[in-house]
């Protein structure tokens, strides 16, 4: 008797679970199951990366790990570059590595709403680091001052959005903290980068 009501209750649990998934709406579990992408390749550039190629790496549902190895640079010209660096126009490339996590905080409530979540297509939270050397850049002017090496902390809140298929643009502010040899200083910056996506799973 014991093991025929063991049954029927394990029969009429299974029962309900079953029913209360069928009643979810479609738009519920699609945003449930929504999630970053396992790999995603990115060729980039703008600001301040003039040309990087970055690298996702899934961690979790809604986790992610950015990798970006790039060249951060800026240019000018005109008599007073001319006469000060020797180069008119003139630029300087300085290459870094920047390393972070990313928490896509709205990837479900976007899916639920059937908005497009291609490619990380969501907003996110980020705390990255970044390296790099004011004294090893690449350039074609004669005086430009050589600095330090420089260790960034960066706090990031940003969206990433793709269009054209392919296409895909990275946006974020960027409160942190630069130390140097000298010390350490806080500053504010905006992360303004277009790709293209090379490859995705």
């Amino acid at each position: 008797m014991m093991k025929i009501s063991a049954l029927l209750f394990a029969f009429i649990w299974i029962t309900v679970i079953t029913l209360k998934a069928q009643d979810k709406p479609s738009a519920l579990v699609k945003g449930e199951s929504a999630s970053v992408d396992d790999n995603l390749i990115k060729a980039e550039t703008f600001f301040p990366n003039i040309i990087g190629v970055s690298y996702e790496k899934k961690l979790g549902q809604h986790i992610s790990l950015y990798n970006m190895v790039g060249l951060m640079g800026y240019y000018g010209g005109g008599t007073f570059a001319q006469a000060k660096y020797g180069a008119n126009p003139y630029y300087v490339l300085t290459p870094q590595i920047t390393v972070q996590p990313r928490f896509y905080h709205n990837l479900s409530k976007r899916a639920a709403s059937d908005k497009n979540t291609k490619y990380n297509s969501a907003n996110y939270i980020g705390f990255s680091a970044r390296v790099y050397h004011e004294g090893l850049f690449i350039t074609n002017a004669e005086n430009i001052p050589k600095g330090s090496a420089i260790f960034d902390l960066i706090l990031s809140y940003g969206l990433q959005r793709n269009f054209l298929k392919r296409l895909n643009f990275d946006m974020a502010i960027q409160p942190g903290i630069q130390f140097t040899f000298e010390g350490a200083e806080a500053f504010l910056g905006v992360n303004l980068q277009l790709g293209f996506i090379v490859f995705s799973n």
